[in-house]
């Protein structure tokens, strides 16, 4: 698996030569934060995209750079498990190691070994996905959201830059197709319902002529706020056209036929990895990397039904007390998700009065925010809405973290598509997990941290994240963010019960060996979301095992933690310092989080 966020040291602007020298070794034996940045860098160096989303290259000696795409190459796994290994070794051979630096060789022994061993695996395939083609999160979906938000076009230049990736469209998707073909060989086909809803997606994405595009329109959108002369920008756009063209379009329509012709054929409504060559082991490693800690599939199952049980009873007591007592609390939530109330005007007319209403959140949150944390989050953030064309198949909102270097806010995507759109109740949660106090608090106040390695900043670990901004939501409360919203509290227990609904479908589908549609009906039955919503999320899971675990487990391990120092120490307990400690050091294994945790107990006391 590649870094997703990681940064490249700078001098001035400019990559700085002694940040190569570290990279390659040339001043000899270092300290284990600088072996850190070394390993780093040249794990960035592998990927140009990663390069552009944190914004290290544009302007650079490495700008060339800035004009390709990621390679998916076989070799690039062999050569990924030989430098992992390599790191683990380095990492190791610290000892003595105090503070700051302990603590980072512990960060990175986990997250190394923990992919190391999900390489070991001889259908896994470059790029870090289970599938190399999927609805959500492979390239189709993935490279057209980072070519219109992650490449910036400021100039002439980059807006040339940006063409010769439209371009580079065709190699990748080459190479895309070559690991869909080598993961079929070893027995891996996705099932038939996912392959067919990435057919959706691909075949949408061609149906507009290429002038159309949000690859186009957007692009000539940034090539005037730029600033570009006239002249310069026809000729521009027309570049960009014929690359969509001649290049982006029959990539996408080549891959649809493979898909439809070559692979479809091969598969079965069978969801789980239990299916896969090995796929237990498979699945144990999968939870054991997005969680962060070794819990069998049956046991994370059983935290799941009694959390449901004990959620539902308290949604039952609010929805009595609203005048909504006939029906099971799925029922009850169903008929509640219809009531015209709760729901915006259908059609894009509305889209404005939305965001404007997420808008008023986040800033009702960011007044609170004094009296629960000492340390704000500097870097802005924007709200827009999911791209269009992924509508259908996008969840209902996600974060993407903003760029280090300013260029770029924290970005809290929202879900406007008829299929997708949530009703009025679910908003507010959706917020305070998404943007504030949730992923914005947490990833952009990681990016700020001195004195760590810039891994140290950037990479989340899922159970950390996630289990902080599912805390997030039920700290929203304890804010006062429901004090007059009643049902916006029963959107947040809808929301918290559905995580616990994760924990029984996810092992279900993937231990259990549960259908894709009686996870569908679970999970619809029991909380109360519609059919298409749940469907989606059950996809989700179903193409990234164990992922959905690690909200409500670290979620579970953040508040009990808390507890046990609010008794450890009664009334010297202050709610900002332990989320000073919580988020202090940026992404950490719950583990790691607990031994933290444990010497700021200690030293309070002291």
């Amino acid at each position: 698996m590649k870094l997703k966020k990681i940064l490249l040291g700078t001098v001035g602007g400019v990559v700085g030569l002694g940040a190569l020298a570290v990279a390659y070794g040339l001043w000899g034996p270092l300290p284990i934060h600088p072996t850190i940045e070394r390993q780093t860098i040249l794990q960035v160096l592998d990927s140009p995209e990663v390069m552009t989303q944190l914004g290290m290259i544009d302007g650079t000696f490495l700008d060339f750079h800035s004009g390709k795409l990621d390679e998916i190459r076989p070799e690039d796994l062999e050569k990924a498990r030989k430098d992992m290994t390599r790191y683990i070794a380095e990492i190791k051979g610290f000892t003595g190691l105090t503070g700051q630096q302990a603590l980072s060789q512990q960060v990175m022994l986990e997250f190394y070994s923990t992919n190391l061993a999900q390489m070991d695996f001889p259908w896994v395939v470059p790029g870090g996905g289970l599938y190399p083609v999927d609805q959500l999160f492979s390239p189709p979906v993935s490279l057209p959201q980072f070519l219109t938000n992650g490449h910036v076009v400021k100039d002439v230049k980059s807006a040339e830059r940006y063409i010769s990736r439209l371009q580079a469209v065709s190699r990748k998707f080459e190479q895309l197709g070559q690991s869909v073909r080598n993961q079929a060989a070893a027995g891996v086909v996705p099932p038939d319902f996912v392959i067919d809803k990435s057919l959706v997606v691909l075949d949408n994405f061609t149906r507009d002529p290429a002038a159309a595009s949000p690859l186009v329109t957007t692009f000539k959108a940034r090539l005037e706020k730029a600033g570009v002369a006239e002249a310069e920008r026809v000729r521009l756009i027309d570049a960009a056209t014929q690359a969509v063209e001649m290049n982006v379009y029959p990539a996408y329509r080549n891959l649809a036929k493979l898909m439809r012709e070559e692979i479809r054929p091969k598969a079965t409504p069978d969801a789980g990895v239990w299916r896969l060559p090995d796929g237990a082991r498979y699945y144990k490693l999968a939870l054991r990397a997005n969680t962060t800690v070794d819990m069998e599939p049956d046991v994370i199952h059983e935290i799941g039904l009694s959390e449901v049980a004990r959620i539902t009873a308290e949604m039952d007591t609010l929805l009595k007390s609203l005048g909504h007592a006939d029906g099971s609390v799925g029922e009850r939530i169903q008929a509640l998700e219809k009531d015209p109330a709760q729901h915006y005007a259908p059609g894009r007319e509305s889209h404005a009065e939305e965001l404007a209403d997420l808008k008023r959140m986040t800033d009702t949150v960011m007044a609170k925010a004094p009296d629960w944390f000492n340390k704000l989050p500097k870097q802005p953030l924007d709200i827009q809405a999911v791209p269009e064309y992924a509508e259908d198949t996008s969840p209902g909102g996600y974060y993407n973290s903003p760029a280090m270097d300013g260029s770029r806010p924290g970005i809290f995507y929202i879900n406007l598509g008829e299929k997708s759109r949530a009703p009025k109740f679910s908003l507010p949660t959706l917020v305070y997990h998404e943007a504030v106090p949730g992923h914005h608090f947490q990833l952009a106040l990681a990016q700020t941290i001195e004195d760590v390695p810039t891994f140290r900043k950037v990479y989340p670990f899922t159970s950390y994240a996630e289990g902080w901004a599912l805390y997030a939501e039920r700290l929203a409360k304890e804010m006062g963010m429901y004090e007059k919203d009643p049902y916006g509290d029963l959107g947040r227990l809808r929301d918290e019960l559905f995580r616990a609904v994760r924990l029984v479908v996810d092992t279900g589908i993937h231990a259990k060996r549960w259908t894709r549609d009686q996870a569908i009906t679970y999970m619809r039955d029991t909380t109360g979301m519609n059919e298409g919503a749940v469907t989606i999320e059950i996809d989700r899971y179903i193409v990234l095992p164990g992922q959905a675990c690690a909200y409500k487990l670290g979620q579970l391990k953040i508040l009990d933690l808390r507890d046990k120092a609010r008794a450890a120490l009664g009334d010297k307990f202050d709610i900002k310092g332990f989320h000073d400690v919580v988020l202090g050091s940026g992404g950490l294994p719950l583990t790691v989080l607990e031994a933290q945790v444990d010497a700021w107990v200690k030293q309070v006391k002291g």
